[in-house]
Order: structure tokens, then sequence, then C-alpha cells
């Protein structure tokens, strides 16, 4: 598994498939923990677990939501919350980690 992490707009997604080409990519996986957690419930963690035991071969591509200013909607604060537990399952267990600013790619893990 590998986890391609950045702000909004930073290139992960672009990174991740010139890595990977011949690779599925899971791209904007923040937004499937928010479905996944917000929507339907399921605890951060376990959803990570699951899925990790699902596709351990991913090719994740996530935005890091939990930077900046502190939300002032409770829903907004859950999300950041439950992305930010998620991708530390996933980062624990991903065989390699990338952090990706401007379009480069800087290996964390």
């Amino acid at each position: 598994m590998k986890l391609y992490i950045g702000g909004a707009y930073q290139g992960q997604i672009e990174l991740a498939k010139q890595e990977n080409p011949d690779a599925e990519i899971y791209p904007d996986f923040h937004e499937t923990i928010r479905k996944a957690v917000l929507a339907e419930g399921q605890d951060p963690r376990a959803f990570a677990r699951t899925f990790i035991q699902e596709y351990p071969g991913a090719v994740i591509a996530a935005n890091e939501v939990g930077a900046g200013v502190v939300p002032l909607l409770a829903e907004d604060r859950a999300f950041r919350e439950a992305v930010g537990r998620a991708l530390c399952v996933i980062a624990q267990e991903a065989e390699q980690v990338t952090r990706c600013v401007c379009g480069i790619g800087v290996r964390i893990k």
C-alpha cells in the first residue's frame, strides 16, 4: 500500500499516477472517508483497517484536511478528525508515504 498526501491541488494524484502507472489509484480518499464515516457512521480506524485488508496493494491519494483554522461547524471538525484518524492507520501500515507540495513528492516513509 502506498499513500500520497498533500494540501488541496498540490499534485498528489498526478504524482501517484506518474509513479504507479499500472496501479489503480484511489483519488480524493478523504472524500471516501467522509462518506464511510460521516454518512454511514463507521469508525474511522475500523474503516481504514477494513480497507487495508480488502485492498492491500492500494495506491491512495488524499488531501491533508487538518491544517489551518479549526472549522466552526461540528460536522466539519468531525470530518477533519475522521480523516486524520483513518490516514494515521493507513500511514502506519503503508510501505510508502509521500507528501506532495507543489507537485514535488517528499518521501516521509
